[in-house]
């Protein structure tokens, strides 16, 4: 299975790069375009290309090394000695958007937070998504998060009203690669405000965002996580994370609990960290 960001860059003649390896993928660029590539435990996403079996080796290491040379030619992805057939690959395509209303989201916004575990990673920005004055988690991540996730909400909330006020794109740049890894914190945070802003309706929000914003990536952030951020402007997040947010919208509290599990199984904090960045985009609306 293929998202449709990883399906624009692994055209024929394609050439790149191996940039990062991981025990069950890694990541490759084609061209200027990130994309991953793994067993199916990653879960479906735009830029990630799937297969099942994964390949039989413990690890990825002994096989593949950062610099490797990467093409796709004659239906068949290569990277050092790994060889992936294209031909049976599946287009991951995202669900309509559904059936929603100020109604629905409230009943689901309770539902999820009555489904909410008791504890939540202290790593990352997680514990924005308790309600207020319920922990009392002091870190430099979230002491450099407070001021711009205040202000992206009151962003949502003056678009709601129909309000176009100008982005002030320094107030929010503190997010931008705030956090360990290849996908910071702060990034993850707004590009779950992106997904939410498009599955809302909220697209011009979204553009005028991602406009302000993208000039600041390249000197703040990694090039990885500039590439799931464009994702994010076009709205594509993971399934695990569209999923949840569908179930929010539309109240389907049969669905809330696991939707949860499946998020917070995505990289160390990453999902959780998406997570709460598209829930104050819902609580905002």
């Amino acid at each position: 299975m293929v998202g449709p960001v990883a399906a624009r860059a692994l055209r024929s003649g394609a050439r790149g790069l191996v940039r990062a390896v991981f025990e069950r993928s890694f990541y490759a660029s084609l061209g200027t375009q990130w994309i991953c590539i793994g067993s199916v435990s990653l879960g479906a996403g735009p830029l990630n290309l799937l297969c099942a079996p994964w390949h039989s080796v413990r690890a990825m290491h002994p096989i593949l090394r950062v610099g490797d040379a990467v093409g796709v030619h004659d239906g068949e992805l290569n990277a050092g000695d790994f060889r992936l057939p294209l031909h049976t690959v599946q287009l991951w395509r995202l669900e309509p958007t559904c059936i929603w209303s100020k109604a629905s989201l409230a009943r689901g916004l309770a539902s999820f937070a009555d489904a909410l575990p008791p504890r939540l990673p202290d790593e990352g920005l997680a514990c924005v998504l308790q309600p207020a004055g319920t922990h009392n988690l002091v870190t430099p991540v979230l002491n450099a998060a407070r001021l711009p996730i205040r202000y992206l909400t009151q962003l949502v909330e003056e678009a709601a009203t129909g309000l176009d006020a100008d982005i002030d794109a320094e107030r929010i740049a503190p997010l931008l690669g705030l956090g360990p890894g290849l996908t910071p914190s702060g990034d993850d945070y707004l590009g779950g405000v992106l997904v939410a802003l498009s599955l809302i309706g909220q697209t011009r929000l979204r553009a005028r965002l991602w406009q302000a914003l993208e000039p600041l990536l390249v000197h703040r952030t990694t090039e990885v996580s500039r590439a799931h951020l464009a994702a994010a402007a076009e709205g594509f997040g993971s399934a695990a994370l569209h999923d949840l947010l569908h179930a929010i919208l539309s109240d389907a509290t049969d669905k809330t609990s696991a939707g949860i599990a499946a998020v917070a199984a995505i990289g160390n904090t990453s999902g959780w960290d998406a997570l709460a960045g598209a829930i104050a985009v819902l609580q905002a609306m």
